[in-house]
């Protein structure tokens, strides 16, 4: 950790601290591993002030970008990732985003959130990489109990529910806040208090926490969200959060300073967001990123090879546009590789467009979507004309008008019969 790091305090882990030292959070984890019943991560939603909510995401060099802008208008002191899905969901993510970040000001805390489940293995390399500070989501000790808290957890290529779902889960969080506490790092616990569901499990999971070295425990009250399994159950007063805080205290420090901020929070605790600050997202999210040398054309999949209007795992062509002094031509039709490959079938996909800076499709999975990004390849789920996606793209102008609100993923809102689909 760097010397001037050592002279700041993180707000969330220190109330006089929260008055003083603004953060950022920066939404570029937008995927997540587990599926709680209370959650709902919903984008574009600029009036919600909750966890796992945020207007925009970023890619690690759009909030390289972002930072930068923010460092002009407010003395940071934190940077944090905090979703609005899980950063260790898409760890090579979060890890590039905070070296990226470190370039643009390392004499910052860095610090992560997590549900834990994906943690343990990354936690050296994010150490090492700035993380100092870590909080880790754990509602409950108790397996059975859990059950009754996620719908299911993704662990190593693989879809896992109810009681081993939950007793996965349970014993990486436990893995993640041991390790980390090896590591020096500081430990918050948050546990959100689910009436009816999990008010046995406050003070065993304040008393484990303690046990391990945690330094600070932070007791949420649930927010009831529309079309969630918890939707209709009331939330916790302050009386009633008190009086677990209360108990709790014996064992661990308590958060009392709590704003249960969004993924895309900025400034100090509880401050309101600017109307300003939310453009400058938006404007980051928008930013094309620079092609790479011998990357000068774009591709999309296309029924007609018109419109892209195709999803990726039945594509049967790969149409290739150029760019000759503004005027756009689609110059190639490439045979895609047929379904059934697994993932060497993307890898056939990246090699045979690596003159491509873009794939314009209609629809992906999120594991075709990494594997082709990984080789450099700007996939983007869109609808609408090509060759007015491609002119945009040329002219480094942003297509994010054009990109669907939804995409596809573990076959939710998938456009095709997913065959061949990652």
């Amino acid at each position: 950790m760097n010397e001037t790091k050592t002279a700041l305090i993180h707000p969330c882990f220190d109330e006089k601290a929260s008055h003083t030292t603004a953060r950022v959070h920066l939404p570029v984890a937008p995927k997540c591993n587990i599926q709680c019943k209370y959650c709902s991560r919903k984008y574009d939603c600029i009036n919600e002030g909750r966890p796992g909510v945020s207007s925009s995401v970023l890619n690690p060099a759009q909030a390289e970008i972002y930072l930068s802008e923010l460092i002009k208008r407010m003395p940071l002191g934190v940077v944090g990732i905090a979703g609005p899905g899980d950063a260790f969901a898409q760890p090579e993510v979060t890890i590039e985003t905070i070296e990226r970040c470190r370039n643009v000001k390392s004499d910052m805390l860095f610090c992560l959130s997590t549900n834990g489940l994906g943690a343990p293995e990354y936690l050296e390399q994010v150490q090492k990489a700035g993380v100092s500070h870590l909080t880790v989501t754990m509602n409950t000790l108790d397996a059975e109990i859990g059950t009754g808290i996620y719908h299911w957890a993704r662990y190593k290529k693989r879809n896992y529910r109810g009681l081993e779902a939950a007793e996965i889960l349970i014993e990486r969080q436990l893995e993640t806040m041991i390790k980390a506490k090896e590591l020096g790092l500081s430990v918050k616990v948050n546990t959100i208090l689910i009436p009816g569901i999990n008010e046995s499990q406050i003070i065993p999971v304040a008393r484990k926490a303690a046990e391990i070295g945690c330094d600070m425990m932070n007791i949420i009250p649930l927010i009831p969200v529309e079309d969630t399994v918890f939707a209709d159950i009331k939330e916790p007063d302050c009386k009633t959060v008190e009086g677990f805080r209360a108990k709790a205290s014996e064992h661990i420090s308590q958060s009392r300073h709590c704003k249960r901020c969004r993924a895309d929070a900025v400034g100090l605790l509880g401050e309101q967001q600017k109307d300003e600050i939310t453009d400058l997202l938006k404007a980051a999210s928008e930013i094309e990123p620079e092609p790479e040398a011998g990357r000068d054309k774009v591709a999309f999949v296309s029924r007609e090879g018109f419109l892209v209007n195709r999803h990726l795992g039945e594509a049967d062509y790969l149409y290739i546009i150029e760019n000759f002094d503004g005027v756009l031509k689609v110059t190639d039709k490439r045979k895609a590789p047929l379904p059934g490959g697994g993932d060497s079938r993307w890898l056939e996909i990246a090699a045979a467009l690596k003159d491509c800076s873009h794939l314009l499709v209609g629809g992906a999975g999120d594991k075709p979507v990494s594997i082709l990004s990984e080789s450099g390849l700007s996939v983007a789920i869109i609808e609408g004309v090509a060759e007015e996606a491609a002119m945009k793209i040329f002219n480094g102008e942003s297509i994010a008008y054009l990109k669907k609100r939804h995409v596809c993923g573990a076959g939710k809102n998938c456009i095709g019969s997913g065959n061949g689909c990652g």
